[in-house]
């Protein structure tokens, strides 16, 4: 089963938008659904991703609802809400809708080993339909699972933003000296050296939508000192560790 009918078997095998028979231009199978000409829009430019057919499976609508009454319920809003709006993880069956705020969990379920993973930058463009099977997605960058080199990069990479480099800085490699003057040239190049291979690589791009940090280490000039700032989340208690100055 594929992880468009995973998914609407899973969570909204009884929502119907349309009745008319045929194969489904996203998934390939026979299906029911609404005729595909009638539905497409003309700003819809992914016909490289469509097979031979003509119609839209219901299990397809599913993944391009932009009023679903069932995604409101799965993050707990009021309004419906548009499919393409989130992330979408499944690990052990359970499907999970996030937002870049939930980046932390993104990480754990990435890491505990998840089923589907078709992570949206941006929430404006339908990039579920077009997720690979035994691939991580990243909007249209595919990702061959690694958990260990995925932990690896994610916990080097925020460990530098811990120490008061920005995302754009690890990302690109382009280091603000006095930052590194105020990390110290050995703890910084520790860190750097062991994830600069692999920047501008694919699993590189992966991990660097989701680094995040509780901590931030912040320095006094004028006294040659340094302390930590600790943003705590009382769901995930933070503990404090500091390179030695």
């Amino acid at each position: 089963m594929n992880h468009i009918k995973k998914l609407y078997h899973l969570y909204a095998e009884n929502k119907m938008y349309g009745t008319k028979s045929g194969i489904c231009k996203i998934t390939g199978n026979q299906s029911i659904g609404v005729e595909f000409d009638s539905w497409v829009k003309k700003t819809f430019n992914d016909f490289a991703y469509l097979k031979n057919g003509n119609i839209i499976s219901n299990e397809a609508l599913f993944c391009f609802d932009e009023s679903s009454e069932i995604v409101a319920k799965q993050v707990n809003k009021d309004k419906r809400q548009r499919f393409r709006t989130y992330s979408h993880i499944i690990h052990n069956d359970k499907w999970h809708c996030l937002t870049k705020a939930d980046k932390r969990t993104m990480v754990d379920l990435i890491c505990k080993g998840a089923e589907i993973v078709s992570l949206n930058e941006t929430g404006q463009k339908h990039i579920f339909f077009k997720y690979r099977d035994s691939f991580w997605q990243l909007d249209e960058l595919y990702i061959i699972p690694d958990i260990p080199l995925f932990k690896f990069l994610h916990e080097n990479m925020c460990e530098l933003m811990r120490l008061g480099f920005s995302q754009k800085e690890i990302i690109s490699g382009d280091y603000i000296a006095y930052r590194i003057k105020q990390v110290g040239i050995l703890n910084w190049k520790s860190i750097e050296y062991k994830i600069k291979q692999y920047r501008s690589t694919g699993m590189f791009d992966f991990v660097s939508f989701m680094l995040f940090t509780d901590e931030i280490v912040k320095y006094d000039s004028k006294k040659n000192t340094q302390k930590l700032e600790t943003k705590r989340n009382n769901a995930n208690p933070v503990q404090l560790s500091l390179f030695d100055s």
